[in-house]
């Protein structure tokens, strides 16, 4: 089985968002796999500490890790060659909530870039801004949300080995001390399986930190917000 290497990019990105004292809603954060096509996708929601809830501000954020790219890094750990590079889905969507009027979206854009900071060489890019207006009851105020898409891969880069490596391993460049040895079965107990999740948390906390800043960035705007609902209401 392979899938450590996704469970430990899963356990990185979530171990960078928690370093950056976010708050995982625990009913949001899944692990989900296709029986079908063997995908692997994993969800979570995070938000600031004491936002409310439901929070004003918050990020969902996803990872999948599809068959083609799976099938590709078995055959990279076998030390044959691929025809493209194994990558994992990244998806994040930021959301401002339970808004009393409708922003100027231009103001939400200002703090949120066209490119995220790079990802293993990689960028998410953004999508166009959505804009939900949802109502209770019948002359009740609308309830307004926008959501901002990010989406991209990090693409696993082109194994190179050394003599120092010795034969038979393969070196990712780009993961610092990250060394797989061809044939190894990857047991959750080898020494490599450890180096790719140290070196898979130094590769995502800079985007778990990127994460809470945008998030910190979308709480300052002076934005009109309705009040948190009352215990019991949905």
């Amino acid at each position: 089985m392979l899938d450590h290497l996704f469970l430990d990019t899963v356990g990185a990105l979530r171990a960078a968002l928690e370093e950056n004292l976010l708050e995982r809603a625990q009913d949001e954060d899944r692990l989900v796999y296709d029986l079908y096509t063997g995908e692997l996708v994993w969800e979570t929601s995070v938000n600031l500490p004491g936002d409310g809830d439901p929070p004003r501000v918050s990020a969902n954020l996803s990872l999948d890790w599809q068959t083609w790219s799976q099938s590709a890094w078995r055959s990279l750990t076998m030390g044959e060659e691929v025809d493209e590079m194994p990558e994992i889905g990244i998806e994040i969507v930021f959301r401002v909530q339970r808004l009393a009027t409708r922003p100027a979206l231009a103001t939400l854009l200002a703090v949120l870039p066209e490119e995220s900071p790079e990802v293993g060489g990689d960028r998410l890019t953004r999508s166009s801004p959505v804009v939900e207006e949802t109502s209770d009851e019948e002359g009740a105020p609308p309830e307004l949300a926008v959501e901002v898409v990010y989406e991209g891969a990090y693409r696993l880069p082109a194994p190179g080995g050394t003599e120092a490596s010795g034969a038979g391993t393969v070196v990712l460049p780009n993961w610092p001390g990250a060394r797989v040895v061809a044939g190894d079965a990857l047991s959750p107990r080898s020494g490599a399986t450890r180096q790719l999740s140290s070196a898979t948390e130094a590769t995502l906390n800079a985007l778990g930190t990127w994460v809470a800043s945008t998030l910190v960035r979308l709480a300052d705007l002076a934005l009109d917000y309705l009040p948190p609902p009352e215990d019991g209401e949905s």
